[in-house]
């Protein structure tokens, strides 16, 4: 059964711009962030970015699957290194119902600084955690490659028919400029060599 943990983080893709490709494993990112409480994390900096690095390549390769278990993981690691529990994911879950979300700063930093940002930061209440946790996961979220014709380009079985649909029109562009060429010069005849 998902936790509060995997509805936070949920509630937190379903306001990112990667929502529209991972809506289809909702079940696989909650079921990864309940899992993820339960980790031990020696080193959250070196952990947390090892999952984003993973969540990105996969997402780059299309494996949607994978990368949501990755998100999951890593949203719930922010979270754990915040010295969160399930009493505090009810009250936590309710802020971010009632966030208003055009307000939610997107960061450009890279995701290195981020989450140094994220784990050397000290809330001043949990509204203050609740809004900072969502700009940090969403500022990551956004560096993800959502675009479907970037990971078009880094899946070899599609970017090999993207090349070949490529050819395909130089070819038979190529194909119909003779045609006109013949058509509209009245042939054009080889005269060879004297």
């Amino acid at each position: 059964m998902p936790s509060y943990a995997g509805e936070i983080v949920y509630s937190i893709v379903t306001h990112s711009r990667a929502c529209t490709i991972l809506a289809p494993y909702e079940h696989t990112i909650k079921l990864s962030a309940t899992q993820a409480l339960r980790l031990d994390v020696a080193n959250y900096y070196k952990t947390i970015i090892v999952y984003y690095n993973l969540a990105y390549n996969t997402m780059l390769h299309n494996k949607l699957k994978d990368s949501a278990n990755y998100i999951g993981i890593m949203l719930t690691l922010l979270l754990k290194a915040k010295a969160y529990s399930e009493d505090v994911g009810l009250r936590l879950l309710s802020i971010l119902d009632e966030l208003d979300w055009s307000s939610v700063r997107i960061y450009d930093d890279s995701p290195e600084k981020l989450i140094s940002y994220w784990l050397s930061y000290k809330p001043n209440s949990l509204e203050d955690l609740a809004y900072t946790y969502a700009s940090i996961a969403l500022s990551l979220l956004e560096k993800l490659p959502c675009d479907s014709f970037i990971r078009i380009l880094h899946t070899p079985p599609l970017r090999e028919v993207y090349i070949i649909s490529l050819a395909l029109i130089v070819i038979t562009s190529a194909y119909f400029v003779v045609k006109r060429v013949g058509v509209e010069g009245g042939g054009v005849e080889y005269e060879g060599y004297r």
